[in-house]
């Protein structure tokens, strides 16, 4: 049977008793905080909520470069079907978005009297659109001047954290705006349109321009990041 005045005594002589009972006194109380702790989200680090560094580089992963004449119209759109596939181990990249760069120069032809009279080309409009899933970008360029070049994207993280400190927030929220989860992997469309302009005729000038010649790259963005403190740093190509 336990004896209390017996266990007093022995604290009160046995330095060696007490200092092991004040150990056990201490982890008992210790465990059941630190289990709770870490409970929260697997790891009690990430629910910390600080002033967080995010820094991170942008890698582009070429899927498609090529050149096409693409006629002037909707009906002659130049359109293109890819997959995150075509890269090798893309389930463990996290892809973060698409990007097609585009540049192009002007086709228009004209007859000797339309140098002689200095009449010009007219600017031609060149549209892209690109989606994945419910994401997707469009935008459009010209080529005044005789040449043009734009690009257009569609991304889904949040690029205005990086390079930023982030305060009020946890790890584990500020990871789930810049990690993908797996919403980059799957097929990807693009589609390129050309409206082509003819451009002032005089007296027995002549023009024609029936499309351009477009030079297109396909690129997936792919983010790695760093979230750093001044104690800790959670880091990863997720």
């Amino acid at each position: 049977m336990f004896d209390v005045t017996e266990t007093l005594e022995r604290l009160q002589n046995d330095r060696q008793f007490l200092a092991s009972v004040l150990v056990t006194m201490f982890f008992l109380a210790i465990f059941p905080a630190y289990f709770a702790m870490a409970g929260s989200d697997g790891d009690g680090s990430l629910s910390a909520v600080a002033d967080y560094k995010i820094e991170g580089e942008l890698e582009y992963i070429e899927l498609e470069n090529a050149t096409e004449y693409i006629n002037s119209g909707d009906d002659e759109a130049l359109e293109i079907q890819l997959t995150s596939e075509a890269i090798q181990d893309a389930n463990t990249k996290n892809i973060v978005g698409i990007e097609v760069l585009m540049s192009y120069g002007e086709d228009e032809t004209a007859s000797q009297a339309c140098v002689a009279t200095g009449n010009q080309d007219a600017p031609d409009t060149i549209s892209a659109t690109v989606s994945h899933d419910s994401y997707n970008g469009s935008g459009d360029g010209q080529n005044s001047g005789g040449s043009g070049a734009h690009s257009v994207e569609a991304i889904w993280f949040n690029s205005s954290m990086v390079g930023a400190t982030v305060s009020g927030l946890s790890k584990s929220q500020i990871m789930k705006q810049l990690d993908s989860n797996g919403a980059g992997e799957g097929e990807y469309f693009v589609e390129i349109i050309v409206t082509a302009e003819e451009g002032n005729a005089g007296f027995g000038c002549q023009r024609t321009d029936d499309g351009e010649e477009v030079m297109y790259s396909v690129r997936l963005i792919v983010f790695d990041y760093s979230i750093t403190t001044d104690i800790a740093s959670e880091s990863g190509e997720v």
